[in-house]
This record gives C-alpha cells, structure tokens and sequence, in this order.
C-alpha cells in the first residue's frame, strides 16, 4: 500500500530520531509520542529494553506500520481460533532491517519484543486513525475469551518526558522473553 512504502522510503538517521529516545529500565518498553494529530494519525517511538516483549494485543485502527531503527526485534503473530477458543501462532519473524511491517485486526494480533539479551531496540510505530484503547493478552494464549482493555499512554510526548503525574503506572506485568 502507498503508507508502506512512503513509511519504507523514510531515510531516519539516529540524530533525527534520538531526542525521542527516552528508555526507562524498569519498564519492558516506554512509548513516545512523536507527533499526532488526535484524529487521524499517532506517530510513536518505541524504546525496547533488552529481553523484554509487548503483551499480545490488538490494534482497533486501521492497523499499525513499524519500522526498526535500532537493533533487532521479534514480531509474533497469532490469530483467533473460534472453535477453540485460543489464539494461535501463524508467524514467529525476527525483523532485523528497516523494511517496514504492518498489521491490522484483520491479519491477527501480535506481540513484539526485544530478543537480544543486552542490546536496547527502537522500533518508529505509525497508528491510523489514533486509538485509546486496545485489547491485551497475557502470557497465556489458551483462553482467547481471557482479554483485558488496556489505556494507551506515552512516557514522553515531543521528546520531554512527562512527571510523574501524568505517566501512567505499568499496565502489565513484566514478561520476559
């Protein structure tokens, strides 16, 4: 689609994305809000901490584009199984090049993660429409009916990280990769 590609042909180099580079060790990832204009884009950097994952979770937009920026991440697939009532594995990829990738309710739900075991990863996310909420999966995928909503917040907006006011708490348990 043409998003892809104009999000595939953006020439990033580290100065122009570091200032919204803000890492937090005692999260699994902080988001940071680049830009948006509440209606019909969001554009986030995320910062993943070493060994750390996402939750499974939904995108209820018009999907999501993510590009690597830094170090390597891992993109797991699933996707509902009505009669079972679980959420299977349909693709376990590694992302270690710029090529973007996107995902939409329609293909499934996913989680991401760092894999590396001492090197930090940024991923570039563009959400269209924006969206406030989302469904989570904890670590277990047996039960798909077993889904928590989750509140979107940043830990810093325009490269400032925000006080602890304004922050939210961890809205999920650590998980390990």
């Amino acid at each position: 689609d043409a998003v892809n590609q104009l999000f595939g042909r953006l020439d990033l180099t580290k100065e122009e994305w570091k200032k919204y580079a803000l890492f937090d060790t005692s999260k699994n990832y902080t988001r940071n809000l680049i830009a948006t204009d509440d209606e019909t884009f969001t554009l986030l950097l995320v910062c993943w901490n070493s060994g750390k994952e996402s939750p499974i979770h939904d995108h209820p937009c018009d999907g999501c584009w993510v590009r690597l920026c830094q170090g390597r991440v891992r993109e797991t697939r699933y996707e509902s199984n009505d009669q079972t009532d679980t959420l299977d594995v349909t693709s376990d990829m590694i992302l270690e090049d710029d090529a973007p990738t996107f995902i939409s309710d329609i293909q499934g739900y996913h989680k991401v993660g760092n894999p590396d075991p001492a090197l930090p990863a940024v991923t570039l996310h563009l959400y269209c429409p924006p969206f406030q909420r989302c469904k989570i999966w904890m670590r277990d995928c047996s039960d798909n009916l077993n889904a928590s909503s989750a509140c979107m917040c940043y830990y810093s907006e325009y490269g400032v990280r925000l006080g602890d006011e304004k922050k939210c708490d961890d809205l999920f348990e650590i998980v390990n990769i």
